[in-house]
């Protein structure tokens, strides 16, 4: 038995190099790169690479800090203290990056600054990226305390001294800060083109920030998710879920079986007007940190004709159409801008 299975085993594989064979193949090809070339030009796409997410980062934080700071009123619990310091060191990357850190940044494990954002209190102050953080507080940075002062300077209140290396001078700088929104607006790795809030942080996909080319559009994308967390939107909704679900519960135990149908109509309940209300909302936050509003409001009706189908509501949708909310945003925008000329 045992040579028979060892036969048929033989027979199989001989078979299946025989169907390998006969399969169709391309014709001759050139010689493959050495394994060096492939190696140099995989660190040059990771170089790369980094350089265009920080550019996209970068793109992101500068126009949404104007908005997080016009949004406080929005926010009167979750605000924090801002000086425009953004820190980073060779162990801020994955080991994968940390040639392409060290190339483009020269980077070690001390703590630099990464470029400040126009008009924060590092920009205005004149630090510079590259500037080595050596003394924060009085207190000696060293290598091992990045998290750390990352943590110090969210608990930071009021004035904050700090020295730089720069080149070979040492610079001293106090930073007065700004007070901002404490909803980070972060940028998420997402082939849609949509951006979210949970009512803690801002997400815009990495589609919704290429799609959206002129900053005021932007602007618009993020001050309607900032509107929809200043306006407890997100809390809403998941109480409409919550009575909902709990309806279903009570009609399951009188033996009315409803697999989650009031959950869904609690989660849509008012979805749409909770929208338009963003949409207004945005405006004025854009209006108060100085954005023009015709691009973000122009914004709707060139997603529209882009995609078709967002044109008109559908049943079911939690957005309105771009048709109605063009309009809308577009007679908002003239009221508000007709009331600040007066």
């Amino acid at each position: 038995m045992h040579s028979i299975r060892c036969t048929s085993q033989s027979v199989f594989i001989f078979a299946f190099s025989l169907l390998l064979a006969a399969c169709a193949g391309p014709g001759d090809l050139p010689a493959p790169p050495t394994d060096e070339a492939i190696a140099a030009e995989a660190e040059h796409q990771r170089t790369e690479a980094l350089i265009l997410s920080h550019a996209r980062e970068y793109r992101l934080a500068r126009v949404a800090r104007p908005l997080l700071i016009a949004a406080l009123e929005l926010c009167p619990a979750t605000q924090r203290s801002d000086y425009g310091l953004r820190l980073h060191s060779i162990d801020s990357y994955t080991p994968l990056l940390r040639p392409a850190a060290r190339t483009v940044y020269g980077l070690d494990q001390q703590p630099t600054l990464r470029p400040p954002l126009p008009d924060s209190p590092a920009a205005l102050a004149g630090l510079r990226a590259g500037d080595r953080l050596l003394r924060l507080q009085g207190r000696a940075v060293t290598p091992g305390t990045r998290k750390s002062i990352d943590a110090q300077l969210r608990e930071v209140s009021g004035p904050l001294s700090l020295q730089i290396e720069r080149g070979n001078s040492l610079m001293s700088f106090s930073l007065i800060p700004d007070t901002l929104c404490d909803w980070p607006v972060r940028l998420h790795r997402s082939s849609a083109i949509n951006a979210h809030a949970d009512g803690r942080e801002i997400r815009v996909n990495q589609a919704m920030l290429s799609y959206a080319r002129q900053d005021d559009e932007l602007a618009l994308v993020v001050a309607h998710e900032l509107a929809h967390n200043g306006l407890q939107h997100i809390d809403k909704q998941l109480r409409n879920l919550l009575l909902g679900a709990l309806f279903d519960l009570l009609a399951l135990t009188q033996g009315y079986p409803s697999p989650g149908l009031a959950a869904t109509l609690g989660v849509h309940h008012q979805a749409l007007n909770w929208e338009l209300e963003a949409d207004l909302q945005a405006l004025v936050l854009l209006h108060r940190a100085g954005y023009a509003l015709e691009p973000g409001v122009a914004f709707w009706r060139r997603l529209g004709t882009d995609f078709p189908a967002a044109i008109n509501h559908s049943r079911g949708l939690t957005h309105p159409g771009s048709a109605e909310r063009y309009l809308r945003m577009e007679a908002a925008a003239k009221a508000l801008q007709m009331t600040a000329e007066f």
